[in-house]
């Protein structure tokens, strides 16, 4: 047991030398923490991520005259610099060079101030760059005001990090193989695709053989999901601030899912008593000191106000809508509603224990025309 351990030591060792080379660029030049000058009129601290940093403030924010202060890894420098009065009723850009120069990274900075519709019809995506050619999908809405809002997030960023390369030979560089992508047969247009895929060796030595292809309200933090399985739970933040007048009172998605063949446990034992099911949910809760419910959540977490969850996920080949009443544990305090007090989360799963690594390679959950349906909707 002990030599063992002595060589998965050594190949965990080798497996991160080769990342920390690869991710150098980023790990060297990255903004770390963003505040305001005034902080008290942000609605969360600011969420960063590979490449973006995205600051929800307080509707009465004049957004044309904010000066961002960044804290970046030891010795780089950014341009243009900390604390520069900027115009943010449009995206602005800035970039990070690390200490010996050689490396710059370049950061989208949003500042949203409106509050997020109920309604998302997933008809926005992007790409995202990764580290040497890595491109994946991202998801996000549209204000009424036309404002760009990165709500959306994924775990592609740490799939990018396996080095996964399909039978064919296809590598990552490809975003359709990653195991959230856009999928342009929805019930409407676009929807979003979520497949559970193989990690291959690196998911192996790391005893995270599977990764369940997923979409959520909230952030992820690549950087730590690739430290191992406990951590990876931590690198899923779910939820942000929303304001409502009115309590959210249902949950309706169209969906489509297809398990696959055989379901597996974390050490890629396959079961077949167990056949693969997905999970959509969407909570109300009460934020505890800063911190947001994360990939390990409990259900009966004394923060959440109030849940809509899927409670006999169905597979099927043609779409049918899902709607999912909240069941409340406490009455929302009005006030704390409707000024955006609590956090929202929404999340979608290709396999219901994909956060641990089980599920069934190839199950397939494709979303769109989703609802958070509020106290008097017709």
């Amino acid at each position: 047991m002990k030599f063992k351990s002595i060589i998965t030591g050594v190949f965990l060792c080798l497996g991160f030398s080769a990342c920390i080379q690869e991710e150098a660029p980023n790990a060297e030049a990255d903004i770390v923490s963003c505040t305001l000058s005034d902080p008290s009129v942000l609605k969360m601290p600011p969420i960063i991520t590979n490449n973006t940093v995205i600051i929800m403030a307080n509707s009465t924010t004049d957004i044309k005259t904010l000066a961002p202060l960044f804290k970046l890894t030891e010795g780089a420098t950014i341009n243009p610099p900390s604390a520069t009065e900027r115009d943010f009723s449009t995206v602005q850009k800035y970039v990070v060079t690390s200490q010996d120069g050689l490396w710059k990274k370049e950061y989208k900075v949003f500042v949203d101030t409106t509050n997020v519709k109920t309604e998302f019809n997933f008809e926005h995506w992007e790409i995202i760059e990764g580290a040497r050619g890595k491109q994946w999908h991202g998801f996000y809405e549209i204000s009424n005001t036309g404002q760009k809002q990165s709500i959306w997030a994924t775990a592609n960023a740490g799939y990018a990090l396996t080095g996964y390369v399909t039978e064919s030979g296809e590598k990552l560089t490809n975003p359709l193989i990653y195991p959230t992508t856009s999928y342009e047969m929805g019930y409407q247009g676009k929807g979003v695709r979520l497949e559970t895929k193989p990690t291959g060796a690196f998911g192996d030595m790391m005893n995270m053989p599977l990764a369940a292809g997923n979409l959520f309200i909230g952030s992820f933090n690549a950087s730590v999901a690739g430290m191992g399985p406990e951590q990876a739970l931590k690198a899923t933040q779910f939820g942000i601030p929303m304001a409502f007048n009115r309590h959210p009172i249902a949950f309706e998605v169209w969906y489509k899912y297809t398990p696959g063949a055989n379901y597996q446990d974390e050490n890629k034992n396959i079961i077949n008593s167990v056949t693969d099911v997905f999970d959509i949910y969407a909570i109300l809760y009460e934020s505890k000191d800063g911190k947001r419910l994360d990939g390990s959540i409990q259900f009966d977490d004394d923060c959440i106000i109030g849940i809509a969850r899927v409670k006999d996920p169905e597979a099927t080949r043609e779409y049918k809508k899902l709607y999912m009443p909240f069941e409340y544990r406490r009455e929302p305090d009005q006030k704390k509603l409707s000024q955006g007090e609590y956090y929202t989360a929404i999340v979608f799963s290709s396999s219901r224990d994909g956060a641990y690594f089980k599920g069934a390679i190839g199950s397939t959950l494709i979303i769109d025309e989703a609802k958070l349906i509020l106290e008097g909707d017709k």
